[in-house]
């Protein structure tokens, strides 16, 4: 009965005699618990810590976004002014809008009935040609100095050109009919309208140049 107990203890202690690693077997301790690299989703180095990106490339990127939107910007805002200068020129180009003042009308009216009509307006006879730069400033001394006159009752009357603005007439004459003057001697100290006294605004053109105003 010795020996049954003795081999009994022997067998008890050699029960489960399978390899730990095949199937149905207990695995061994930590055989379970092994991860991947980057099981845990975050993105490890040496040591399984998890390396961050450095400060100064968030720096950068935000920086990158705001130049991007300020170029944008500032391309619709060229835009936007380029299309609205544009418009305001054309418009401001226009007879229609020089007789806005009651007091242009009788120059409008003359104006109409010439030969001039078909070719030129207001504006290219009485606005600086030479680039975009001066066409803008003279529209603007122009049409402040109309606008404070109107508004404060000071429109002479007759209307008359001041010598500056004789001067711009002058030149867009001989913009327009420089060809023209190659036949003509005496070119220099006299002004178109001396001879034509009636072009574009009537028999009253010799009421409106040349006047100090």
């Amino acid at each position: 009965m010795w020996k049954d107990a003795v081999n009994g203890g022997k067998s008890s202690g050699n029960g489960d005699t399978r390899n730990k690693s095949e199937p149905g077997g207990i695995p061994p301790s930590g055989a379970g618990d092994i991860s991947q690299p980057g099981a845990s989703g975050g993105d490890t180095g040496a040591g399984g810590r998890r390396q961050n990106s450095p400060p100064w490339k968030g720096a950068v990127y935000r920086l990158r976004r705001r130049i991007w939107f300020l170029l944008i910007g500032l391309l619709v805002m060229v835009v936007i002014l380029t299309a609205g200068t544009k418009a305001v020129i054309s418009y401001t180009d226009r007879p229609e809008f020089c007789i806005s003042c009651h007091v242009m009308e009788p120059q409008y009216e003359t104006w109409y009935h010439s030969s001039h009509r078909q070719w030129a307006s207001c504006s290219d006879c009485h606005v600086p040609h030479q680039n975009l730069a001066a066409k803008l400033v003279g529209k603007g001394i122009d049409g402040t100095r109309d606008f404070y006159l109107f508004y404060t009752n000071q429109v002479p009357d007759p209307i008359h050109l001041s010598n500056r603005g004789g001067r711009i007439v002058r030149e867009n004459c001989l913009r327009c009919h420089g060809d023209l003057m190659e036949n003509v001697l005496d070119q220099e100290d006299r002004d178109c309208w001396e001879c034509h006294r009636s072009v574009p605004h009537g028999q009253g053109t010799r009421l409106l140049i040349n006047r100090p105003s």
